[in-house]
């Protein structure tokens, strides 16, 4: 083994010397996400932490969803904003990237977002829409439910299109 493999092996035994059930359960959704990227389930690793599963609706509206976990909580045991921000610029970028060329790619330029209430239940919703498009420029808009179906966040994004590095 090297170096890193040996590291790897010392901290995780490590931590099932030490782990709670909770301990373990979280675990093994972050070595799960890793392995996903790995298997290009997931183009990056955080969607793979996060669990995302994601589908284009129509040629205007994307959905993903995440699975409400401790893993993406914080501290009040509810969806930490964080998570709430990142799902939600995956699911408006991933909308914008859905009709591109393969020579272009976008990145947010802006996100606005305005929290409503607090993400409990068991999974998180974002639904995207396009707002405006142009060949240089989208804007996006987003909500994000619960499964109950209040509104936890609303946003805005605006994406700026580039071209797609080789």
């Amino acid at each position: 083994m090297n170096e890193t493999n040996d590291q790897i092996y010392e901290l995780l035994t490590e931590l099932l010397d030490q782990a709670t059930e909770k301990d373990k359960e979280n675990l093994v959704s972050l070595l799960t996400g890793v392995q996903k990227k790995q298997r290009d389930q997931y183009k990056t690793y955080l969607a793979g932490y996060m669990g995302i599963q994601s589908k284009l609706l129509n040629e205007n509206t994307y959905e993903s969803i995440i699975p409400n976990r401790e893993l993406i909580h914080n501290p009040l045991d509810i969806v930490h904003g964080g998570i709430t921000a990142s799902l939600i610029d995956i699911a408006m970028g991933s909308l914008v990237h859905q009709t591109l060329s393969s020579n272009q790619a976008a990145v947010t330029s802006e996100m606005n977002i305005h929290y409503l209430a607090k993400g409990t239940g068991s999974e998180i919703r974002c639904r995207s829409e396009v707002v405006y498009k142009s060949d240089t420029r989208w804007v996006v808009k987003a909500n994000v439910y619960r499964d109950d179906q209040k509104i936890i966040a609303t946003a805005t994004g605006n994406f700026m299109i580039i071209p797609r590095k080789a």
